[in-house]
Parts: C-alpha cells; structure tokens; sequence
C-alpha cells in the first residue's frame, strides 16, 4: 500500500493486520514484511531481557528444587540431582547468558527451544519408565517443560509449536514402553499428555497474538500522534507564511523579532532593520493589472531570499508591499550593503517578463529601502529602530525612490523641519493603513 507520497503506509498495513488479527477462529501470526520487521526491532531487546530474566528465575528455582529433593529423600535421589544439575544447568545457563547479547529472532527463539527439547529428553531418561510412579513423573516434567517453554519463556507460535511437536515423541514413547503400565493406562496417560500440549499450545498461540495485537494498538496511537504532530506543523507553517510571496507573514516576522532582539541583546550585538517598499505599484497595477502585480511580488521576495547573507538573516512581507529584512549581528555599513544589493537585485531582475500595452512605456520594477540599526536595550528601543527603518523609507521615497536611506535608531524622532513633520505624518497614515489591511500604495 502506498500513500500519496508514493511511500509505504504503514499505518494502512497495521490497520488491516489489526482487523485480521481481531476477526474469530485462527490466524497467520506474522505480519508483511515492512511490518513485521519493525515488530521484531521494537520488541527485540525488551523481549531478550524479559527471556533472560524469566530464564534466571526458572533455573533457580530448578536447582532449588533439586536441593530440597536430595535433602528429603537423600540417597536415592542423589543421582538424579547430581545427573540433572550437571546436564541441564550448565546448557541452561549457556542458553540463559545468550539472552544478555540480544541476539536475532531465530537465534533467540531457537535456542531456547532447542535447549527445552533436550532438557524434556534428559528428564525423560533420568526419571525413566520402569514404574508407574516413574513414568508419570516423566509424563509430569514434560508438561512443566512444554509449560515453561510456551507460556514463561513464551516462545513464538512457531517455535513453541515445533517444540512440543518434538517433545510429543518422547513422551509418547516413554508411556507406551513403560513395562508396568497396561494399554489402558498408557493410552489414557498419553491422551492426557496430548491434552495438556495442546493446551499450552492455545495458550501461546493467545499469548503472541495478543502481543501483536498490542503493539498494533501502540503503533496505531503512534502514528496518529505523530501524523497529528506533522499536521500542526505544516498548519503552523502555513499560519506564519505569506501565500503569494512564500515569505514570512508578519506574524512570523514579529515572533523572530522578538527572539533576535534578545539574542543581540545578550550577546551586545548589533540589530539592523530593512523596510523596503515597491516604487509607484499602485501605478503598476493600474497599467499592468494585479497579475502583473501579484508577479513583480513573488519575483521580489525570491531576489530578498538570495539577497540575505545566511539562514540567521530574515526577510518577511509585513503588508501590502512592503518587505522587511532583519539583520542580526550587522551594523550600519553591513545593512546598507545589504540593502544596496536588495536594489540592485530587484532594478536588474524584479521586472516579470510580460508584454506591456501599447503605447506605455516599460515600467520597471525598484524598490525604496529604509534601514536603521540599534544595540538592543530596552522595549521602547525596539521600537525606536522600526520606526527609524520606516522613517529612512518615506526619505528615500522623497528623494526621488530607488534608493537607500540611513537613520539612526536614536534618531526616531521628528527634528522639527516642515519636512520631517511631512515623513512623520505619512509614516503614521501608512502604519494605520498596514494595520487596517489597506496599505497605500504610491
């Protein structure tokens, strides 16, 4: 199953595995081979040491066992003790010591179940047959081996099936030749032993099936979490990103703002500002209609992405037509030289290649840029340096446009001149009309 992306969908594998597994009556206890891997990877190492440990619980209790035999029957059980402990431990704890190395699955599973096979074999033989009492004993010890194997150490369906179908022999044949056991007998102990195996063999069945069935439900929640954490993603880029240019929106653009601000400010570095306006687009769009607007606006913000000097840098549309740049670590000499090569980016290659009506002259596509730059300190200084930047515009719109203009941030405000007064009334109208969604356009 493949998605949109043209890439595996795992999620789509594992809800149908989910279903598969859900339905009644048996089924395949393996999932598609993407699946099933990433099955095995999550529950390898957990299940290797769940395995060792249960495995170093079961040879002491074995061993403990065998103390307390030998200590209440004494001497006839010695040789038995001395017989098992020295064959099935020393294969136990070999088997038990490759669980630490978190081996692969059919080295897991397999030498665990190899190892239970011939430790069924060796309680068989020890116990032996010659009495009723004897072969019980032996029918007994393999039902707690087959136990142990399907049910503690809970091999996989496979293995655990393969095993008991291994043991199932031996015990068949220590009933049917035990010399004190009648037909009856050996037949009805061998039916209960089929029983009891069988049994087991349900119960590990249902232990690995809900075991898988778990870790579909985990892997499920797993990936809607982390689906829905790509969609918030892509929503939250999406809210702080301007559709037409592919710029930061001003949302964007004041969130950085604010972290460059005290980024500059704890290290005493330099914070510069660009505002940059198109030159006479309320024209060009009267002459050349929005499309050619909408155009002459996408080609200024890619030219504003290559003007930048790294990823630190920042340029966003603030509104309307205007672009603004933050220049962290840049004093006046290296803001104007950004801003210079901003304007000449955009005077050689920001005018859209299109046909122009008849009788009008070619419009060509430059900018206005407006810089300041502070040491940041201070609320107020912050916006001392935007209003400085904007300031620095409207002068370079009056001197004649397509031009850079310096001014300093603690030169915000007005000096007094009829002039001035004129930049100050027009940068105020212009904020209201940005802040209103109706920026004007000259």
């Amino acid at each position: 199953m493949l998605n949109e992306a043209g890439t595996v969908d795992v999620r789509a594998f594992a809800g149908e595995s989910l279903k598969a597994l859900r339905r009644q009556g048996f089924r395949r206890l393996r999932f598609l081979v993407l699946l099933e891997q990433r099955f095995e990877d999550d529950s390898r190492k957990v299940r290797s040491y769940r395995m060792w440990l249960d495995g170093l619980i079961a040879i002491l209790v074995l061993n403990g066992c065998l103390l307390i035999d030998y200590l209440i029957v004494k001497d006839p059980a010695w040789l038995a003790v001395v017989r098992q402990t020295a064959l099935i431990t020393p294969l136990a704890l070999v088997v038990n010591l490759l669980m630490r190395a978190n081996p692969v699955r059919w080295i897991r599973e397999g030498s665990v179940a190899a190892a239970v096979v011939v430790i069924c074999y060796i309680n068989l033989f020890v116990e032996g047959n010659k009495t009723t009492t004897a072969a019980m004993f032996g029918v007994i010890c393999l039902l707690i081996t087959a136990l142990f194997a399907g049910v503690v150490m809970r091999l996989r369906f496979r293995y655990a099936a393969a095993t008991i179908l291994l043991m199932l022999p031996g015990g068949l044949w220590s009933l049917g030749h035990a010399p004190s056991l009648s037909l009856a007998e050996a037949v009805v102990g061998g039916s209960m032993m089929v029983v009891g195996l069988g049994i087991i063999l349900v119960a590990a069945y249902s232990l690995e099936r809900e075991e898988r069935v778990s870790f579909l439900l985990s892997l499920e929640r797993d990936l809607q979490a982390e689906q829905l954490e790509i969609s918030n993603t892509k929503l939250q880029h999406l809210s702080s990103m301007d559709v037409l240019t592919g710029l930061p929106n001003r949302r964007a653009l004041e969130d950085r703002f604010e972290e460059l601000w005290l980024e500059c400010g704890a290290a005493q570095k330099p914070l510069s500002v660009v505002v940059i306006d198109l030159d006479n687009f309320k024209f060009v769009n009267d002459v050349y209609g929005h499309l050619h607007g909408d155009e002459a606006l996408r080609r200024i913000g890619s030219l504003l992405s290559q003007a930048l000097r790294g990823t630190s840098d920042m340029a966003a549309r603030f509104g309307g037509e205007e672009f603004v740049l933050l220049l962290p670590y840049a004093d006046e000499e290296k803001a104007m030289i950004v801003a210079e090569r901003v304007r000449k980016l955009v005077e050689m290659a920001g005018t859209p290649l299109i046909a122009h009506p008849s009788g009008v002259g070619m419009l060509w596509t430059t900018v206005s840029c407006g810089v300041s730059s502070c040491m940041p300190e201070g609320a107020e200084a912050s916006t001392n340096v935007i209003a400085s930047a904007d300031y620095a515009l409207y002068a370079a719109k009056r001197a004649g446009r397509n031009r850079v203009v310096y001014r300093a941030s603690e030169e915000a405000s007005s000096t007094g001149t009829e002039d001035d007064m004129k930049i100050d009334r027009q940068v105020a109208g212009r904020r209201r009309a940005i802040l209103a969604g109706t920026p004007e356009l000259f």
